[in-house]
């Protein structure tokens, strides 16, 4: 597991991310050893600190870092740089680059559904960082791009920026008729194109994927549609390119979304949480807290281990062996997840090492790696009471296992969290992200 190339995506909320799908997907198709996750963040600083603790050679970027992370690269592409930016960064030695790929998400959408954008008539409806992206990939392939954003002046500063067209909101219907494309990048909770505005021969790019007003209406005039899905594909290929050095050409995945976006995923109201991590990063805690917030219950499985066997984790390792302890520790995992729903699980540090293990935690719990620096974990840790740690320089000893676990941790987790500040933000960043993504 320390062999593995480690990923990520982040941003404010990340959970709803569909990015671990596409990119561990292809990993799996191409054996490919790598293996990509979510990493939750308040701030884009809180995101690169977490990029490098845990050594990762490449992040997707999400809102609303795009353009804040900027400042923590040492370079930017000029792509990104005219977009304002970045959606890709990569770490090559200790030199830190960002990308913007988001715009060939647009067009090679467009293009592997046989649309030419030379000369067409296209409309971006909305100014931020998509809309940007967008106008810069629809004018490079010689796209006649007209601008409309709520805020007309953010729209006149953008498209001075980009040389293109611009239209006042109220002018939208008349634009729209004479439209060959349309590529709306606004939320799919903002409904303000009544569907007689649709001509039939426009084609409806909405960048949400989620079910959308805008897409439905385009569904039922006989508009070809293409959603979000599609986006969030073609923009991945470019980026798996800067991230690994190759294409993916070989993967049977690319081409349609739907391979990705009909898997399952957590329902907060039929399954459990799980914390994972490092011994001392805090899952017993921040677990007890967290079930109190989402009204769940609370089990610490190597309390229930101990209970079960009458002796300390200290003395099964003792007297049994940590393989006597693993075995505990794989039937419990089996008896109690897929029987429970809403329960919050604090977890042994090394549980995922067992690939069985991930898959039952992967299966029946939202999985949340806790993550906390080895400085700040020793320091939550009584002395004795770790058998892996006892030895004469437990610091060393700590990082070694960490470096090893790394892996393993990465393809249990749905989301990474980490723990370096007070136990109320981490759990509230937590409650926001199962709530920002599933509601209540």
């Amino acid at each position: 597991m320390g062999e593995d190339r480690l990923l990520a995506v982040t941003g404010n909320p990340v959970l709803h991310s569909k990015s671990p799908v596409i990119f561990n997907t292809i990993f799996e198709q191409l054996n490919i050893n790598a293996v990509y996750t979510r990493i939750a963040a308040n701030t884009p600083g809180e995101a690169m600190f977490l990029f490098n603790e845990l050594n990762l050679i490449g992040m997707n970027v999400t809102a609303p870092f795009k353009y804040d992370i900027m400042e923590y690269l040492d370079d930017i592409t000029p792509a990104a740089e005219k977009i304002g930016g970045v959606n890709t960064i990569v770490k090559e030695n200790d030199h830190v680059k960002g990308y913007n790929t988001d715009h060939r998400g647009v067009t090679d959408s467009l293009i592997n559904r046989g649309i030419s954008m030379e000369n067409k008539r296209c409309t971006v409806l909305g100014a931020g960082g998509a809309g940007r992206a967008a106008i810069y990939g629809l004018m490079r392939k010689n796209a006649n791009v007209t601008l409309v954003n709520r805020t007309h002046d953010k729209a006149v500063e953008v498209a001075y920026a980009f040389g293109c067209k611009v239209e006042k909101i109220d002018n939208l219907e008349s634009v729209l008729k004479n439209s060959d494309i349309l590529v709306s990048t606004l939320s799919g909770e903002i409904d303000i194109i009544p569907g007689e505005w649709l001509p039939r021969t426009l084609t409806v790019f909405d960048a949400n994927y989620k079910k959308s007003p805008l897409s439905e209406k385009a569904m039922k005039k006989g508009c070809i549609v293409i959603k979000g899905e599609e986006w969030l594909l073609n923009q991945a290929l470019p980026a798996y390119r800067h991230f690994l050095g190759t294409d993916p050409i070989k993967t049977k995945v690319f081409g349609s979304p739907e391979p990705f976006f009909q898997k399952g995923f957590w329902s907060p109201k039929a399954k459990n949480i799980a914390l994972v991590g490092f011994m001392g990063c805090g899952k017993s805690f921040i677990g007890k807290m967290l079930a109190q917030r989402m009204g769940y219950t609370f089990k610490d499985l190597d309390e229930e281990i101990e209970k079960r066997a009458g002796r300390s984790i200290p003395d099964i390792f003792k007297l049994e062996g940590e393989a006597a302890f693993r075995v505990k520790e794989k039937s419990l995992l089996k008896e109690e997840l897929p029987k429970n729903r809403r329960v919050v699980y604090a977890c042994g540090g090394g549980v995922v090492l067992d690939e069985e293990n991930r898959k039952i935690l992967k299966d029946n719990a939202l999985v949340i790696w806790l993550y906390s620096t080895i400085e700040t974990s020793l320091g939550r840790i009584p002395k004795g009471t770790r058998p892996l740690l006892d030895c004469d320089d437990p610091g060393e000893e700590a990082r070694k296992i960490l470096d090893r676990r790394l892996g393993a941790y990465a393809r249990a987790s749905d989301l990474v969290v980490g723990n370096e500040t007070g136990a109320d933000e981490v759990v509230e960043k937590i409650y926001g992200e199962i709530d920002k993504t599933f509601g209540n």
